[in-house]
């Protein structure tokens, strides 16, 4: 992109010295055709000059209204983004959550079955073998 720009910017500014080098007389100026009132008589280098700025700084204006588009639609998506962050993260807290309170209640479980399989094992009599007689 800035050899492009360099591309651009040399010539205009190469052309620009000429055009002011070349041409040192007067010219005069008319907001409108055959107006006598707002007239402007000024060196040909200058209005030249003036024109180059008036055109870039018309160039610069229209280049950042249309950022201005970009720009907006970037700070809409960051918002989007960071709005999706937090319920992504507030999601996961919740799954986490939820696993902790399966593991607690699974944990729980096994512990009463297996104080119900030792209260079982407990109250059945034992089978001894022997001799009788």
């Amino acid at each position: 992109m800035q050899y492009i720009t360099l591309l651009i910017t040399v010539p205009l500014a190469i052309i620009s010295v000429l055009v002011v080098l070349a041409n040192p007389e007067s010219a005069t100026v008319f907001l409108w055709p055959e107006d006598k009132v707002l007239q402007l008589t000024l060196p040909m280098w200058q209005l030249a000059v003036g024109l180059l700025f008036a055109g870039f700084f018309l160039g610069a204006l229209f280049v950042w209204l249309h950022s201005q588009k970009t720009r907006f639609r970037y700070w809409a998506e960051a918002r989007k983004s960071a709005r999706l962050e937090k319920e992504l993260e507030e999601l996961h807290r919740a799954a986490e959550a939820a696993k902790d309170a399966q593991k607690q209640q699974d944990l729980a479980t096994a512990q009463n079955e297996n104080k119900s399989a030792i209260a079982q094992t407990a109250a059945t009599p034992l089978l001894t073998t022997g001799t009788s007689g």
